[in-house]
C-alpha cells in the first residue's frame, strides 16, 4: 500500500504503542541493491519478496520498527510493528510493507493492519507451502482474528487438535472492481497419529467481494449478500446469472491442504499438499491432478553445509476440463466480474508462476498463463560457522490455453549468501539469480543487501 492511504493504520499503531507503553524496542535498517543485464530483474530477484521489490534496477532502504510479545502473565499482551520502504528506480517510491498492532488474549491473537505471512519451510518453498498464497504480493490491510495455535479439544485432547481464523480485508491496489473487498477463513485439524507422526488437513476459503465495477456498477454489500459472499451461495435469480455465471456471489478461491509430520531423532519431514478449488468441481477433486506437492526435511543438523531440503511438483494443467459445471473451464485466478483476479498491487496472490496480464491504465485485468507444470529443488545450509546459503533450482513449463496452445519453458537458479560476522556491524547478504529458456529472455542479476539490526 502506498503511504497516503495508510494514514489511519500508522495513527493506530502509534496509539497502541503509546498506550501500552511498550519500551523495548527493535529495529532493522536494509539497505538493497538489484542489479540485472536486462531492464528488467530475473524471476526470483522479485518472486516471493512480498511485492516489495521493483521489477528493474533500484536501490532500495527499509527501515523497520517493532515490538514482539512479551510472553509476561498479563491478560493482554501486545505487539506491533511498521516497516517502510522507499526506492530509486524507474518509479521512485516510498512504501509501507508492513504496519500492524497484534493483541494477545488466552488462546487468542487480533491482528489489525497490514501484516504479511509467516515463511513456512525455511523459505525454500516457491510457493510458501500453499499454492493459493504464496508470499509474492504486499500484505492485505484489514483485521484477522484466529487461534493462536492448534487447541486442543475437550472430547480429543491426546489425539485431535484444531486452529481458525476469520478476516475481512480492503484490496486498496488500483484495480478493475474499486475498493473490493477480502474475505478469508480457514479451519486446521492436527491429528496425532503417533509419537512421531500427526496428519495436518485443511481447508482456507477466500472470496473477493463488494466494490464496484466499471462494467457492473456497484456490487451489493448488505448483511444478507454478505451471507452469501461469505458461504458461496446464489439464489439465481436473472441479475446474479449476469453477474456471476457460477451461481454464487463474489471471486471464490480455495484450497485444500494436506501435511503429513514426522518427528525422528535423526531427522523431521513433512510431506504436503496443496489443491486449489473454485467452484464444486474443484472442491470435490474433478480437477485432479492439479495441485503442489512438496518433501521437505530437516536434517537436524545445525551449521552443517545441508540444514534443509525441499523438492516440489506444480501442476495446474487440468482445470476441471470436460467436469466443470456447466461446461466450464476453471480458468484458475480469474473472474468475470472480478476481472483483475487473484492479484494484488499487479502481482499473483498465489504461486508466483501464475503470470499477470500486462496492466492496461495502471490496472492488472487478471492471469494470462495459468496452465504449467513446475518442479522445484532447494537446499538450505552453512558454508562455515558465520556464512549461510540458500539455493532454489526450479524449471517451469507452460502450455498455454487449451484452445491457444504454447510449448515454452522457464529455468530459474537463485542463489543467495548470508555473511554474519561479529566484526563487522551489519550483515551481508549477496544474491544471484538468472532466467533461461524462451518464456523470459536470458537474463542475469544479483542483489547486496547490508541490513543492521538492534534494540533502542
Amino acid at each position: 500500500m502506498i503511504l497516503k492511504h495508510n494514514k489511519a493504520l500508522l495513527n493506530l499503531t502509534l496509539i497502541f504503542a503509546v498506550f501500552f507503553k511498550l519500551q523495548a524496542q527493535n529495529y532493522t535498517v536494509e539497505l538493497n541493491s538489484n542489479i540485472s543485464s536486462k531492464e528488467t530483474l530475473p524471476f526470483f530477484l522479485t518472486a516471493n519478496k512480498f511485492g516489495a521489490i521493483p521489477n528493474n534496477n533500484n536501490i532500495l532502504l527499509n527501515t523497520t520498527i517493532f515490538s514482539d510479545f512479551k510472553n509476561n502473565n498479563s491478560k493482554i499482551d501486545v505487539a506491533y510493528k511498521t516497516s517502510i520502504s522507499g526506492y530509486i528506480a524507474d518509479k521512485n517510491k516510498l512504501l509501507i510493507n508492513e504496519l500492524y498492532v497484534s493483541i494477545a488474549f488466552k488462546n487468542w491473537l487480533l491482528d489489525v493492519g497490514s501484516k504479511n505471512d509467516d515463511i513456512v519451510f525455511e523459505g525454500l518453498s516457491v510457493s510458501n507451502g500453499n499454492i493459493i498464497n504464496s508470499i509474492n504480493t504486499r500484505a492485505f490491510p484489514g483485521i484477522n482474528l484466529k487461534t493462536k495455535t492448534y487447541l486442543e479439544l475437550p472430547f480429543a485432547k491426546k489425539w485431535l487438535k484444531v486452529k481458525a481464523n476469520y478476516a475481512e480485508y480492503l484490496l486498496n491496489d488500483e484495480r478493475s472492481v474499486d475498493k473490493a473487498h477480502l474475505h478469508y477463513k480457514s479451519l486446521y485439524f492436527k491429528s496425532n497419529l503417533s509419537s512421531k507422526l500427526d496428519l495436518i488437513t485443511g481447508l482456507d476459503h477466500y472470496v473477493q467481494w463488494g466494490g464496484t465495477s466499471e462494467e457492473f456498477g456497484k456490487q451489493p454489500t448488505n448483511f444478507k449478500t454478505y451471507l452469501k459472499y461469505i458461504t458461496g451461495t446464489g439464489d439465481g435469480n436473472k441479475t446474479e446469472d449476469q453477474i456471476n455465471s457460477s451461481n454464487a456471489w463474489g471471486n471464490h478461491i480455495g484450497n485444500y491442504l494436506f501435511q503429513l509430520n514426522y518427528k525422528g531423532e535423526n531427522s523431521n519431514w513433512s510431506i504436503y499438499l496443496s489443491h486449489p478449488f473454485e467452484d464444486r468441481s474443484g472442491r470435490e477433486f474433478a480437477n485432479y491432478p492439479d495441485g503442489l506437492y512438496g518433501f521437505f526435511i530437516d536434517l537436524k543438523k545445525p551449521k552443517s553445509f545441508i540444514t534443509h531440503l525441499i523438492t516440489e511438483f506444480q501442476y495446474t494443467k487440468h482445470q476441471g476440463k470436460n467436469t466443470s459445471e456447466n461446461g466450464l473451464i476453471d480458468n484458475y485466478f480469474n473472474n468475470s466480474v472480478y476481472k483483475s483476479g487473484w492479484t494484488y498491487f499487479g502481482r499473483t496472490i498465489g504461486s508466483p508462476f501464475f503470470t499477470t496480464k500486462v496492466p492496461e491504465k495502471g490496472i492488472t485485468n487478471g492471469i494470462d498463463q495459468n496452465r504449467f507444470t513446475s518442479f522445484n529443488f532447494g537446499i538450505k545450509g552453512y558454508l562455515s560457522e558465520n556464512i549461510q546459503y540458500k539455493t532454489n533450482i526450479t524449471y517451469t513449463k507452460y502450455a498455454g490455453w487449451f484452445n491457444a496452445p504454447i510449448n515454452k519453458s522457464l529455468f530459474a537458479p537463485y542463489l543467495e549468501v548470508l555473511i554474519s560476522e561479529k566484526s563487522i556491524p551489519f550483515d551481508i547478504t549477496i544474491g544471484t539469480a538468472a532466467d533461461f529458456g524462451n518464456f523470459l529472455p536470458t537474463n542475469f542479476g544479483g542483489f547486496l543487501k547490508l541490513t543492521k539490526s538492534g534494540i533502542f
